[in-house]
């Protein structure tokens, strides 16, 4: 079924890709597996895409009006569970200043099932010191969330707003038509003058039946330099809700299971408007542990 819940994992090294505008936070408590390729929607997790922050004069200046990426990743799963295998293509769009579009459909293989998730968010500034998102998405596999609602709200501190909080709602109902899941999340961002990014933040989540309550915790940072390179550091551990590891079948006791995730990124512009991204992960719970690679091709228009 699914790895439902914000799961909390061993060293996850990884491709988290959808850091999107500089918003808030990783730790996202999925009722599919948590350490999927793509996170359509929530702009989230600065530690993948940074410079594309609504943190309006804080962040690198901006790129151009938007970015697509398609990429492949695989992962080999410990204790005899079937390889993962992912296909995914995702990008943003700025529709009009202080509105940006970000999508992603990816097709995934995992627990030896395989599935197609869609997701859309939208960014709005809504003054200079605020901007707030909303997203959807929904997933055709019992591993994925049947569909997942994100809304998020965030606030720019100082005279060159280089701080960013922020507070996240989720709701997301599971595949398997059982398990659904609301989670909050607190987060912060730090946009220091010479290109370099630091995040943390923390998220509560209730996984129903049983509404057995899980917590999470991360940081990340990112360094570099829009249109040249970008390199990506995220360390996320706590606790997952439950843990369904082959589709159609669940495991009720396995609850409150500690994690850890640690994810890595190198995004490399090759040319003024195109380049590459290549990631690695690794992921450790109690029952097995997941180690995998990534990579894809961006181009920005």
């Amino acid at each position: 079924m699914t790895n439902r819940t914000h799961a909390s994992c061993w060293a996850c090294v990884a491709v988290v890709v959808t850091v999107t505008l500089g918003v808030a936070a990783g730790a996202q408590a999925q009722t599919g597996n948590r350490d999927n390729a793509p996170q359509p929607l929530q702009p989230a997790a600065p530690a993948t895409m940074p410079a594309q922050s609504p943190a309006a004069g804080a962040a690198p200046s901006p790129p151009a009006q938007g970015q697509i990426e398609a990429g492949l990743g695989y992962s080999d799963l410990s204790d005899g569970y079937n390889n993962w295998v992912d296909q995914y293509v995702r990008g943003h769009v700025t529709m009009r200043p202080g509105s940006t579009l970000y999508g992603s459909v990816a097709r995934e293989r995992h627990f030896g099932e395989s599935g197609a998730v869609g997701g859309l968010t939208l960014v709005q500034d809504l003054s200079p010191d605020w901007y707030a998102s909303i997203g959807a998405s929904s997933g055709a596999a019992t591993f994925q969330n049947r569909f997942r609602v994100d809304a998020a709200l965030y606030r720019k501190w100082g005279a060159e707003r280089r701080w960013i909080t922020g507070i996240a709602l989720m709701h997301a109902s599971s595949g398997d038509g059982i398990h659904h899941d609301n989670m909050i999340r607190a987060s912060a961002i730090y946009y220091a003058p010479q290109g370099f990014i630091a995040e943390g933040g923390v998220s509560g989540n209730r996984s129903n039946p049983g509404s057995v309550w899980s917590t999470r915790v991360y940081g990340a940072v990112t360094m570099g330099a829009d249109k040249k390179h970008w390199l990506s550091l995220k360390l996320d551990h706590g606790q997952e809700g439950y843990l369904p590891v082959v589709a159609g079948q669940s495991f009720p006791t396995n609850t409150q299971f500690r994690s850890t995730e640690a994810t890595v990124q190198w995004r490399q512009w090759v040319g003024r408007d195109w380049g590459y991204v290549l990631g690695v992960q690794l992921y450790h719970n109690p029952y097995y542990h997941r180690a995998g690679v990534s990579g894809g091709l961006f181009m920005d228009f």
